[in-house]
């Protein structure tokens, strides 16, 4: 009885024939439905006036997750060169995971990596870089190691300091630092 008195409460204050919305109140919790999405609009009628009113409610999606830079370091010898491409490959291929920009920046041994002789994966580089992966060499790393730029791939550029390229993609740019093995 007093559900009643409380409807028609309601109800009196309301108007008949209104539409109620009830703020914070979704379907979301059934089987089988989706939580609404897009414009949603309530009619009723102004206790007051008698008069007809519509209200307009926006509602909107989640917000995409915002897309990551990612620079991998690569110093180790040709027998992990594998494990370096696979990673990026890993990465790129992981629709969970939106990236905007990923860097390879080789130095000491991982150059051997980039270059047309050394590299037990050159194929998968030139793969990489065409799926928009940069791919960048220690000057310094090639000098220690007597490897001419011209023995670098052609997908390849260098950079002075492979530890001066991670420093700025991370402290300048906001890149995640991986280490690859």
């Amino acid at each position: 009885m007093g559900s009643n008195r409380t409807r028609r409460q309601l109800l009196g204050v309301v108007g008949t024939g209104a539409t109620l919305l009830l703020a914070g109140c979704t379907d979301a919790g059934l089987v089988g439905t989706e939580p609404p999405t897009g414009t949603r609009t309530a009619t009723g009628t102004d206790a007051a006036t008698e008069t007809p009113t519509e209200t307009t409610e926006e509602t909107t999606a989640e917000p995409e997750e915002p897309a990551m830079s990612t620079v991998f370091h690569f110093s180790k010898p040709p027998e992990e060169q594998r494990h370096a491409v696979a990673n990026v490959a890993n990465l790129l291929a992981d629709d969970t995971t939106p990236v905007d920009q990923t860097v390879l920046v080789a130095n000491g041994k991982g150059i051997y990596l980039l270059t047309e002789t050394d590299s037990q994966y050159p194929e998968k580089v030139r793969e990489l870089a065409e799926q928009g992966v940069s791919f960048r060499a220690c000057q310094n790393s090639m000098a220690a190691l007597d490897v001419a730029e011209s023995d670098l791939l052609d997908v390849v550029e260098t950079v002075p300091a492979g530890v001066g390229e991670l420093t700025k993609l991370q402290a300048r740019e906001g890149f995640a630092y991986i280490e690859t093995p």
